[in-house]
């Protein structure tokens, strides 16, 4: 009888899975139907609510318009490569052969092309600059950074010319359509307006949580939840695929240009929007047998960016949204760049295909978009720690030693000394030839030095200061804020061999050897984008003010204050 039964409930449940089977097919076929339904009326009733917005309120739509517009091109671009991808991957694999695109195999042939490109770029830079000659003293400031970088090179005669050029190329082009266009000037102005206003929405949850009276707290109360805030919505995007979709396309656009392996060029893409070691995360199971050259990339684009997060807190400084905006773009291929000089490639990486860049994961796994907020907003704490932290201890510090060099300095009757004073002299020729006019030179080299001995917040606060007593020019404040984006200082110098030595534990002699040169190779990348903003300045464009409506912001509430 027991075999029977079991016979029995065996027949039952096939003849149960036989039933699924059965009804599977139709459930799903009814829950696709459901779905495309549902999508179909979404998108009617959203073309209706867009077509009515546009015609009642064109100005006050202009966001909305943008936001669309970028949604239907993710949406083209992902239906043709769905579509035509794998066909368009195969004509390029039959037209290269298999390889990665570069003038020659012959080096001699390479450092011909590349360095006549390289003389072209500065024929053309000499051109536009005819009308204001004295931006070519940022053009000498480019070739002193560039020979610093050689001298201190490991492999002086092994110097790849293409990703050098290349990272020079990309800083050129996005200078000068964002410094020399209206329509850049245009762009970036209104993006950044948009960065502006949707940071002073975190203003609601510090009020809830503080009160009103948070201003007689504002740098804990309302600049450290920012950093909150914006991580917490970068979790977010990450969640839907957003970040990974821009950081792809970033990363593809520097492979095919400059040439280096997919592993660097998507850990420098990452480093635009994450921390260092938080971007190495998309590319860990590369990272033990990484090159060297490949390490000292990654690094050095932690020092050459800042993350996401605190953008924010610059913006509030008083410090113009547009130019970080810009500042945080050109600083990632100017890394790669420098970095390259510094430290070529000597060896063969094992991700040179462009293959491998499809196989980096997102280093934030969440299962839905409240875990997305909830891990943003708790990751943001260690920040919220890090930069409370390390202000007090070194604003603190530079309060001792200012005291105690102001006492020396008083025993031989010199009034006014500081550690800022010191140091503002000491670069008055490395900021002169970034562009700085001569009388600035002293003041922004004193916000510079700050940055690179302490950290870029000191830098910062210290430069919005001066901005709002009106003792910097506009054309010296826009280089300096160029100068000061990046996260060289030595604080990041600890951080960076921590976070990786966790990472590769085996290779920490590695990190630590090549660690000192990736801070000064990011310290250059950040000057050298600083150039580059000096030779593309104008008086005339930068004083344009372009009269956006002031209603076209995503203003939620009326009480809510625009930082």
């Amino acid at each position: 009888m027991e075999m029977i039964a079991t016979d029995g409930d065996v027949e039952m449940t096939s003849f149960s899975l036989e039933s699924e089977d059965r009804t599977h097919p139709i459930q799903r076929k009814i829950k696709m139907i459901m779905k495309n339904l549902f999508t179909v009326l979404l998108v009617v009733a959203y073309v209706i609510y867009f077509s009515f917005s546009m015609v009642m309120n064109f100005e006050k739509a202009i966001p909305l318009l943008c936001v669309t517009a970028f949604l239907c091109f993710c949406l083209g671009y992902s239906f043709v490569k769905k579509r035509f991808g794998a066909r368009m991957s195969e004509i390029v694999r039959k037209c290269t052969k298999g390889k990665t695109f570069s003038i020659s195999n012959s080096r001699k042939l390479s450092i011909l092309v590349y360095g006549g490109t390289a003389l072209t770029l500065t024929g053309i830079i000499v051109i536009i600059n005819l009308s204001t000659p004295r931006n070519l003293v940022s053009l000498a400031g480019i070739l002193a950074l560039l020979l610093l970088s050689w001298l201190i090179s490991y492999h002086k005669t092994k110097i790849d010319p293409r990703p050098v050029v290349w990272g020079l190329t990309l800083q050129f082009l996005l200078g000068l359509f964002v410094l020399r266009t209206s329509i850049g000037q245009t762009t970036f102005s209104f993006l950044g307006k948009q960065v502006e206003n949707f940071l002073s929405h975190v203003i609601g949850g510090v009020e809830f949580v503080f009160g009103e009276n948070y201003k007689d707290f504002e740098f804990a109360f309302k600049l450290m939840p920012t950093v909150i805030f914006v991580n917490a919505v970068v979790s977010i995007l990450y969640h839907f695929g957003v970040m990974q979709a821009v950081i792809e396309k970033l990363a593809v656009v520097m492979y095919y240009t400059m040439g280096t392996s997919s592993a660097e060029t998507m850990c420098t893409a990452s480093s635009i929007f994450l921390g260092q070691p938080e971007a190495s995360f998309t590319i860990r199971p590369y990272l033990e047998k990484m090159t060297h050259s490949e390490l000292h990339a990654i690094m050095t684009a932690g020092f050459a960016s800042v993350t996401a997060d605190v953008f924010g807190l610059f913006v509030i400084y008083g410090i113009s949204s547009k130019h970080i905006l810009t500042a945080v773009l050109m600083s990632a291929p100017a890394g790669l760049a420098v970095s390259k000089i510094i430290y070529p490639e000597v060896d063969e990486p094992e991700t040179r295909d462009l293959s491998k860049l499809r196989e980096f994961k997102s280093c934030r796994e969440t299962a839905n978009v409240v875990d997305a907020a909830a891990k943003g907003a708790t990751e943001a704490i260690y920040v919220v720690f890090a930069v409370v932290a390390s202000l007090i201890a070194f604003l603190s510090i530079l309060h001792f030693m200012n005291a105690v060099i102001a006492y020396l300095g008083s025993l031989v009757d010199i009034q006014g000394l500081s550690l800022g004073v010191i140091v503002s002299f000491v670069l008055i020729p490395f900021v002169f030839l970034m562009g700085v006019p001569w009388s600035d030179c002293r003041v922004i080299g004193e916000v510079v030095g700050l940055k690179t001995i302490i950290n870029e917040f000191v830098g910062y606060e210290r430069l919005g200061t001066y901005i709002k007593a009106n003792r910097v020019s506009r054309r010296a404040e826009t280089i300096a804020t160029y100068a000061l984006c990046g996260f060289s200082n030595p604080t990041t110098i600890g951080i960076t061999l921590s976070g990786l030595g966790v990472l590769i534990p085996s290779r920490k002699d590695v990190l630590a050897k090549l660690v000192v040169t990736s801070w000064i190779a990011g310290s250059f990348a950040c000057f050298l984008t600083a150039c580059f903003a000096g030779l593309m300045y104008t008086e005339e464009i930068e004083n344009i003010h372009y009269s956006l409506p002031s209603n076209i912001t995503l203003n939620m509430t009326t009480t809510s204050p625009v930082l």
